[in-house]
């Protein structure tokens, strides 16, 4: 039974503000609400799942990855954390090759094949985007920190190799103790997202408004300069483009962070509700296109939506893993990418310790920018 129908109040709940909370219009409340379904993933997709519980199909899930881990192995949850929670998200992309190779395919994605990240094989996958979602204890920030693919790091069981390897060797599971154990935050939940989907949502949703400061061909296609609405496809093309970017794999990590940046503030700018074929679209789509292990039902997409329904825009933080200097390098025949650890223990540290306000004010330049190249 749906916990909406042991609950009919579950829903007014999700939609009502905090009791400390500004009284805001109804339209802003619902954006709130669709702030969270654009930008937060699985926050998001438990609001508005809840609201059109009755239209929208069911999460996929992936199985349960913390259960083949030893429990010595884990980090510790810091006391001064509270509730708060740590998702890792693994970015896939529907046209990818598929053959666990270091390149990209021919279309420019090198991720794991939607609806096959339970179904994992050794060696044939990779996962083309890896980050930590960080939800405050006080539900009024978040933050998404990527970690850049070919990030040179140890794998347990593997010595130290490229991190997108991870999960080809060992599925979600060796992903999340890869990333446990070069943080040292400890993951609550896993969740699978398919970039082809999110393209989806952006369809569903009308397009987004992203600004790109100068065209880039290659080919994948030409993203014109300008600031212009994407169509999904359009978007699909910005956030794969790599080989013809300064930065190449930074600057396309950057790209995603402002496809879901840019979906957020679409969402927020739209009255979703006065919709509602609109908005049972996008749920319809962001059901598809998520993955969560199996200890995220119904009642804890409910719990997280609940606890973060005030969040806005400007709330959501997207940082990235600091880089060494130099941040590049050649291990044998690979192009890898070097992490900087005591900079990089110093961000961790925030995300462990639920403190990432102080981190993010004693590094003002660290967050995406207006202007993403």
């Amino acid at each position: 039974m749906s916990i909406v129908e042991d609950d009919p109040d579950a829903v007014d709940r999700v939609l009502a503000p905090r009791p400390d909370a500004p009284r805001a219009p109804r339209r802003r409340r619902w954006a709130r609400l669709v702030l969270v379904v654009a930008g937060l993933l699985v926050v998001a997709l438990a609001a508005g799942a809840v609201a059109l519980w009755r239209a929208a199909p069911e999460v996929g899930h992936l199985g349960d990855p913390f259960s083949t881990i030893p429990a010595a192995e884990r980090p510790s949850v810091d006391a001064a954390a509270g509730t708060a929670q740590n998702i890792l998200l693994i970015g896939s992309d529907s046209r990818a090759n598929g053959d666990g190779s270091d390149e990209d395919g021919p279309d420019g994605s090198a991720g794991v094949p939607a609806g096959q990240e339970a179904d994992w094989t050794r060696g044939g996958q990779r996962s083309d985007a890896l980050a930590v979602l960080h939800l405050s204890a006080d539900g009024r920030s978040a933050a998404m920190v990527s970690i850049p693919r070919d990030s040179w790091v140890p794998v347990p069981g593997y010595g130290t190799t490229k991190i997108n390897a991870a999960f080809a060797y060992g599925g979600a599971p060796l992903a999340v103790r890869t990333v446990e154990q070069l943080t040292g935050v400890r993951i609550d939940h896993v969740v699978a997202i398919d970039f082809s989907g999110f393209a989806r949502v952006t369809d569903a949703l009308g397009g987004v408004r992203i600004c790109v400061p100068q065209a880039v061909s290659d080919h994948l296609g030409t993203v014109a300069a300008g600031c212009q609405v994407m169509d999904g496809q359009q978007a699909l093309t910005y956030v794969r483009q790599r080989k013809t970017l300064p930065g190449g794999d930074f600057d396309r990590e950057r790209r995603q962070q402002n496809w879901v940046r840019s979906v957020i503030a679409g969402a927020t700018d739209r009255d979703l509700l006065s919709d509602p074929v609109k908005l049972t679209a996008v749920v319809r789509e962001l059901a598809a296109s998520v993955r969560t292990d199996d200890a995220l039902g119904e009642p804890q997409l409910l719990s997280l939506a609940l606890d973060h329904r005030d969040l806005r825009t400007d709330d959501v933080a997207f940082l990235q893993a600091p880089l060494a200097s130099p941040a590049t390098g050649r291990e044998g025949s690979q192009s890898v990418v070097y992490l900087d650890p005591a900079a990089g223990a110093e961000l961790w540290t925030a995300v462990k310790a639920d403190d990432l306000a102080a981190w993010e004010a004693a590094h003002p330049d660290a967050g995406l920018g207006d202007s993403v190249r």
